[in-house]
């Protein structure tokens, strides 16, 4: 009797174990990644993570396989209401320093830069890859606030 109890025991636990297993895998088979490669915004080896983004968010921008004698700047680029563009942030890279590496910005007020409000800082914008042939890639700033970022962009000029 009790090596009964305990063979149904173990069938009990192996169905288990099984129907856990079979609904693990299917929740895999329907898993969507939002930060899925194909999302992401290319422009040769240069990708960022999305198109729009909110106050406080950070521009995630990677390259993969630039060539060995690709060298130049990153440069986010503000888009004025006039057409104008007004050169934000620079990142040099030089292929034969790496061919892949990651690089973000944070669009903020600057004294400097003379970006005093929120009306500075929200807009159109574009990542261009200056020395290069690559196009580059527009984006946009909402005015939106990321959660908790609101009192980072209090006007400060």
């Amino acid at each position: 009797m009790k090596k009964q109890i305990s063979l149904i025991i173990v069938i009990a636990i192996i169905i288990t174990i099984v129907i856990s297993v079979l609904s693990f895998s299917e929740e895999i088979d329907n898993y969507i990644d939002e930060n899925d490669d194909d999302k992401w915004i290319h422009s040769g080896p240069f990708a960022i993570d999305r198109e729009e983004y909110l106050l406080g968010h950070k521009i995630f921008l990677i390259v993969r396989g630039i060539e060995i004698d690709d060298k130049g700047s990153i440069n986010l680029t503000k888009i004025n209401e006039d057409g104008t563009k007004s050169k934000i942030t620079k990142y040099p890279f030089d292929g034969k320093k790496g061919t892949e590496f990651n690089i973000y910005f944070t669009p903020s007020l600057n004294i400097a830069n003379e970006i005093c409000s929120v009306e500075d800082v929200v807009g159109n914008y574009e990542v261009v890859f200056e020395g290069t042939n690559y196009k580059s890639i527009k984006l946009k700033i909402l005015n939106q606030y990321l959660t908790g970022f609101e009192n980072r962009y209090d006007p400060i000029c």
